[in-house]
C-alpha cells in the first residue's frame, strides 16, 4: 500500500502540536517573547525613522523598553492558557487551527504597534498573514527546536537583565544627572518659573477685572515688579513655552503639534544644568507639556504624566500595542486628553510634588523649579474645595450642564421650542464658560499664595528670583471666537508678568512697567538677575533693564507674537490661523497684524486696546502701515532686532543692532 504523504504531512502536523496546558502555555510564552523583542525593535525604529508625535506616544511609559516585551509575554501567555481550555473541549480544532492562531496573534500584535492602523484592517491582515505562515512557523519551530529554545533562553534571560538595570537607572536618572555637574557659584539664587496655563491679563483683578480672582497675587505684586503689558510669543502652549526656554522668537524655532522642539537652541535648563544647578520641572498641562514634545530637555526630573512614571500591571499591558486594544476593549481610558479633567493634574498635586522636590534635593545646589499649572484650562470646572464660585459658577453642575446642552442643540441644528431665542442661548453659555474659568483662576491663585507661603517658611523666599506669567490667554466670544491658537488678537497674547528679583536685585516697592515686553525675553532676565548673564547667554534682552538704572528710560524693543499651527485645517475666512501664518508686532503704541492671506490691520494700543477700529486703511495715521510692515518684515528677517524700532522714521528701519 502507497502511503499518501499529504496524509502524513497533516498527521505530523497534529500529533506535533503540543498537547497539555503547561505545553500549550509554553509555546506561546515563547512566541510571546519572539513578539515583545519584535514589537519593541519596531517601536524604536519608527521613532529613529518618523518622530511625529501621536497621542499615543504621549502615554509612553518611561519603562517602556521592558514593559512591551513583558507585556505581550503576559497576554500570550494568557492566550495560551485559552488555548489549552479550549483542546479540552474542541481538540480536533485546536490541533488543526493552533498554529494560524498563534501566527496570526503575533502579526496582530506587531501590526499594532503601528500608530494610529485600524483595528479592522489590522485584524483582517493578521488573519490572513496567520492562515499562511502559521504551518511554516510550526515546520521551522519543530525542525529547529533545539535553536529556538536556545533563543527564547537568551530572550528571557535578556528581558530578566534589561527590567533589573533599565528600571534601576530610570530610578537613578536624577540622582545620575546631578553626579556629573559641576560645583554651582557660590551664593547663587534659586529660579523659580511659574506658569499660568491659559491664563489671560484681563480675567485677572490683578489687570483690572472687576471680580477678586487674583487677591493674593495683587498682594505679592506689591512685592516686585508687574509688567502692565506683556505679550506672549504665541498664542498656544508649545511655542510659547519653547520661546521663553530658549530665548528664541518662534519662526526661528523648528516644532509643531505633531512635531518635538528641536535641540538646535539651549534651553534654560539646559545653561542651568552645566552650572551646577539642579532643576526640576512639573507640569499640569501634559498634552504639549509632554516630555515627547523637548521640554523636559535639560531637567534633571520632568514630570508629566504621572502614569508615565508608574510601574503596575495595567501600565506593562498598555506598553504594548495588543495591550492597548485589549485594555479599551475592557473600557480603560489609555490617552491623554487635551481638555478633560479625569488624569489632570491639579494645582495642589502640583505644590505637593515641587515642595517634596525642594525639600529632597541636595542642599548644595540652588535649584531651577519649572511649574506649569493647567487649572484655568477647559472645560473649566472650578475644584472641589473652598474658593469663590463665580456667577454662574454657582449653579448647581445640573443647570450648568442644561444650559451647555442648549447651546449644542443650537450648534447642531437641532433646538427644542422651550430652549429660547439663540442669543440668550449663547450669552448664558458663554457665561457658564467665562464664569467657570475666572473661579478656576481664583482656585489657583489661592494655591499660588499657599506655594509662596511654603518657601517663605521654608527660608527660600529671599533668595529665590520668582517668575510668574502665562503661555497665552483665551477667547470667550470676543470677535467671535472661542478657544486659543487662533489669532494673535490681544486677549489671546496679552498675559500677566511678574518678577520678583532676589535680595540683590531687589526692584522698588510697587514697580510697575507699562512698556510692552515679550516673553521671548524670560531667559535672558532669568540669567541676568540670577548673576550668570556671562556664563550662561540667551537672546533677548534682560527686563531689569526697566529697574536696575536709576533714571534711565529703556529703549524699548518691538515685541513679536506669531501663530500658524492651524493652518493644516479647513481654512475658515474669520479664523486668522487657518488662513496660514499670522503675525504681530507691538511697536510705536501700537500693534500691527498680518494674515496669511496678505490681510493688514492696524490698532492704536492707547486709543483702542480691544483692537476694535482698523486703522490699517487710514491715510493719515502715523507711523503708516508700511513702517510697520517694513520692520516686521526686518525683525523676520534679522537674527536680532533693531535697538530701538520706535526711534526709526517713518517708512525707516534702523538696522543698528544691540548686543544680547
Amino acid at each position: 500500500m502507497v502511503e499518501n504523504p499529504e496524509i502524513r504531512g497533516r498527521e505530523r502536523f497534529e500529533l506535533s502540536l503540543p498537547s497539555g496546558t503547561r505545553k500549550a502555555v509554553l509555546t506561546a510564552v515563547g512566541a510571546g517573547l519572539a513578539v515583545g523583542w519584535l514589537e519593541l525593535a519596531e517601536v524604536l525604529a519608527q521613532r529613529a525613522f518618523d518622530p511625529r508625535i501621536s497621542m499615543d506616544s504621549l502615554r509612553t511609559n518611561r519603562h517602556f523598553f521592558w514593559m512591551i516585551p513583558a507585556a505581550d509575554l503576559a497576554l500570550f501567555a494568557a492566550a495560551g492558557l485559552v488555548v489549552a481550555l479550549l483542546s479540552r473541549v474542541a481538540p480536533g480544532l485546536v490541533r488543526r487551527q493552533a498554529w494560524r492562531g498563534l501566527a496570526g496573534l503575533a502579526a496582530l500584535a506587531l501590526l499594532l504597534a503601528f500608530e494610529g492602523l485600524h483595528l479592522g484592517a489590522g485584524v483582517a491582515l493578521a488573519a490572513g498573514i496567520g492562515w499562511r505562515l502559521g504551518p511554516l512557523l510550526q515546520r521551522v519551530v519543530e525542525r529547529y527546536r533545539r535553536l529556538v529554545l536556545v533563543a527564547l533562553t537568551v530572550a528571557a534571560t535578556g528581558l530578566a537583565a534589561l527590567t533589573v538595570i533599565g528600571s534601576a537607572r530610570v530610578a537613578s536618572a536624577e540622582a545620575r544627572a546631578l553626579s556629573g555637574l559641576p560645583e554651582a557659584p557660590e551664593g547663587a539664587p534659586n529660579l523659580l518659573w511659574i506658569i499660568l496655563d491659559n491664563v489671560r491679563a484681563d480675567s485677572m483683578s490683578l489687570y483690572g477685572r472687576d471680580r477678586p480672582t487674583t487677591p493674593n497675587l495683587d498682594r505679592l505684586a506689591l512685592e516686585g515688579v508687574r509688567f502692565t503689558q506683556a505679550r506672549s510669543p504665541a498664542p498656544w502652549t508649545l511655542p510659547s513655552h519653547a520661546s521663553m526656554f530658549t530665548g528664541e522668537w518662534c519662526h526661528r524655532l523648528s516644532f509643531g503639534y505633531d512635531r518635538a522642539l528641536d535641540d538646535a537652541r539651549p534651553t534654560v535648563a539646559e545653561g542651568l544644568s552645566e552650572l551646577g544647578y539642579s532643576t526640576a520641572g512639573f507640569v499640569g498641562n501634559t498634552y504639549y507639556g509632554n516630555r515627547r514634545y523637548g521640554l523636559g530637555r535639560g531637567f534633571a526630573r520632568y514630570e508629566d504624566c504621572y502614569e508615565n512614571e508608574a510601574v503596575s500591571p495595567f501600565e506593562v499591558v498598555r506598553s504594548s500595542g495588543l495591550g492597548r486594544r485589549v485594555l479599551q476593549a475592557l473600557g480603560y481610558s489609555i490617552h491623554v486628553a487635551k481638555g478633560g479633567t479625569s488624569a489632570r493634574k491639579s494645582a495642589a498635586m502640583i505644590n505637593r510634588d515641587v515642595l517634596g522636590w525642594i525639600d529632597g534635593r541636595p542642599r548644595d545646589r540652588p535649584f531651577f523649579a519649572f511649574l506649569n499649572y493647567y487649572d484655568a484650562h477647559g472645560p473649566f470646572i472650578p475644584p472641589d474645595g473652598p474658593g469663590p464660585r463665580f456667577g454662574m459658577a454657582a449653579l448647581p453642575e445640573r443647570e450648568q450642564a442644561e444650559i451647555l446642552s442648549r447651546r449644542q442643540r443650537h450648534l447642531s441644528g437641532k433646538s427644542k421650542p422651550n430652549d429660547g431665542p439663540a442669543d440668550r442661548i449663547e450669552r448664558e453659555a458663554t457665561a457658564v464658560f467665562i464664569d467657570g474659568y475666572e473661579s478656576c483662576i481664583a482656585s489657583l491663585d489661592r494655591r499660588i499664595g499657599q506655594l509662596l507661603e511654603e518657601l517663605k517658611r521654608r527660608g527660600l523666599r529671599e533668595n529665590t528670583l520668582i517668575v510668574v506669567t502665562s503661555d497665552h490667554g483665551e477667547h470667550f466670544q470676543e470677535r467671535g471666537f472661542s478657544g486659543h491658537g487662533l489669532s494673535v488678537y490681544r486677549r489671546e497674547v496679552h498675559v500677566p508678568l511678574l518678577i520678583f528679583p532676589p535680595t540683590r536685585f531687589r526692584a522698588p516697592a510697587r514697580r510697575e512697567v507699562s512698556e510692552p515686553v515679550s516673553l521671548r525675553d524670560l531667559a535672558a532676565t532669568s540669567v541676568h538677575l540670577l548673576g550668570l548673564a556671562d556664563r550662561a547667554t540667551f537672546p533677548g534682552r534682560s527686563l531689569a533693564r526697566f529697574w536696575t538704572e536709576e533714571g534711565y528710560r529703556p529703549r524699548k524693543s518691538p515685541v513679536i507674537s506669531e501663530v500658524a499651527h492651524q493652518s493644516h485645517l479647513q481654512p475658515v475666512p474669520w479664523i486668522p490661523a487657518t488662513l496660514g501664518q499670522v503675525r504681530s508686532v507691538v511697536a510705536d503704541g501700537k500693534v500691527y497684524i498680518r494674515t496669511g492671506d496678505g490681510r493688514e490691520e492696524l490698532y492704536d494700543l492707547r486709543a483702542d486696546p480691544d483692537e476694535r477700529s482698523n486703522l490699517a486703511g487710514a491715510a493719515a495715521v502715523q507711523p503708516p502701515v508700511g513702517h510697520f510692515r517694513d520692520l516686521l518684515d526686518q525683525l523676520l528677517a534679522d537674527a536680532d532686532p533693531p535697538v530701538d524700532a520706535t526711534a526709526s522714521a517713518p517708512g525707516h528701519v534702523n538696522k543698528t543692532k544691540y548686543p544680547d
